[in-house]
């Protein structure tokens, strides 16, 4: 197990990296040119492994060199679950299973990694690398994120998982200071904390078609950044779905999350697109806008066409500090209580409907405006709507 001294994720996730800086990137074992690779090898060249490295005391693999592809082969790289002995993660870098220490067109393929304090790492201390790739890697049980991706531009990981991390704030995936970057058709599942983080100064990142599955808290995080496509992933049982805490002019769209306490959160940001996910059976609310703790909104987002099927408290909800918001042809069914909680005068409400929930189908402030269109109907309360006309 992890002395305490080790970094946490969120430190991982400092856009500059506060591991990345002043690390020495020479760590003191020889070039490896041939198949046969051992423990802690810089490669300098494409490198195809001949066999496991196993026990692994400090890190597995480095990759020293641009344009670099090391073919895995279907090998385990397997670390010694403890820390390094000897070695000051503030001065050099420490435990890392898959090392790129800043080189462009670097492609790690077709392998595992595990028992690390992180399994993937692709980062760097000053400016960006570009063009980096991770396919096909499964990374599992590292101590505190699977796959870590800092500071690169037009990135790809693909095909791979980040599952199992250990650490109580342990994570499948994190992404910061980066731009371009694909996360496509991964899955992250049992991390204690979130299947993916992603931190401030990103943008233009796509995650889509990932599967993530009983997380401890959220399926995907995203505490800082813009311009994200959040498309056609799949969430089932996580502590939570998809939260923007805060993001803006995020696209979340055509997602499936079934189960959790929330299935999509904006808590704060603004012209975010929520649009045609499928929300089923949240323990409390299917979508929301804004936060009451801490007493937060964002502005301008617009809900859009999507469906939300038992929830355990409200459907969609929008918290008083949202402001001008937008919600249309979104279809609530079978809430516990109301089917779209709006308490903030300033939404435009837009051929909504609310069908079988437990008490109003809209229940809205005085001051809403009605865009004209809305349905309430065999809700559990005869008034079926306030403040708003329902057909």
């Amino acid at each position: 197990m992890y002395a305490e001294h080790l970094p946490t994720p969120r430190q991982l996730l400092v856009p500059v990296m506060v591991l990345l800086v002043g690390w020495c990137l020479a760590v003191g074992a020889d070039p490896a040119f041939a198949n046969h690779v051992s423990c802690g090898d810089r490669i300098t060249a494409d490198t195809t492994l001949d066999t496991d490295l196993v026990n692994c005391p400090n890190h597995g693999i480095v990759i020293a060199a641009d344009g670099v592809t090391l073919d895995l082969n279907g090998h385990l790289v397997d670390g010694d679950g403890t820390p390094a002995v000897g070695c000051d993660h503030q001065k050099e870098p420490c435990d890392f299973g898959l090392f790129n220490d800043g080189h462009d067109g670097v492609t790690v393929m077709h392998g595992s990694v595990r028992e690390f304090a992180a399994g993937v790492l692709f980062g760097t201390a000053s400016g960006r690398a570009r063009d980096n790739r991770v396919l096909g890697v499964s990374a599992t049980r590292n101590q505190f994120t699977g796959i870590g991706i800092f500071s690169q531009v037009r990135g790809l990981v693909r095909n791979s998982s980040g599952n199992g991390s250990l650490d109580r704030e342990g994570i499948g995936l994190g992404l910061a200071d980066s731009h371009h970057v694909q996360i496509v058709n991964n899955s992250f599942s049992h991390n204690p904390h979130n299947g993916i983080n992603t931190g401030e100064k990103s943008r233009r990142n796509l995650i889509r078609g990932n599967v993530f599955s009983r997380n401890g808290e959220e399926g995907i995080l995203m505490e800082g950044g813009a311009r994200f496509r959040v498309t056609r992933n799949r969430l089932v049982r996580n502590g939570g779905g998809i939260t923007l805490g805060p993001s803006n002019r995020t696209v979340v769209a055509h997602n499936r999350i079934v189960g959790g306490s929330d299935g999509i959160r904006v808590e704060k940001g603004h012209d975010n697109l929520v649009a045609a996910n499928l929300v089923v059976g949240t323990r409390h609310v299917g979508i929301t806008l804004g936060i009451h703790d801490p007493f937060i909104g964002g502005a301008n987002n617009v809900v859009r066409g999507n469906v939300v099927r038992r929830s355990r408290v409200d459907g969609i909800v929008v918290v008083q500090k949202d402001r001008h918001s937008v919600l249309i042809g979104n279809l609530v069914t079978r809430s516990a209580d109301d089917g779209f909680e709006v308490d903030s005068p300033t939404t435009t409400l837009t051929g909504n409907r609310a069908r079988r929930n437990g008490d109003l189908g809209i229940e809205a402030v005085f001051g809403v405006i009605d865009g004209g269109g809305n349905v309430a109907r065999n809700n559990g309360n005869p008034a079926q709507c306030t403040n708003i006309f329902c057909k």
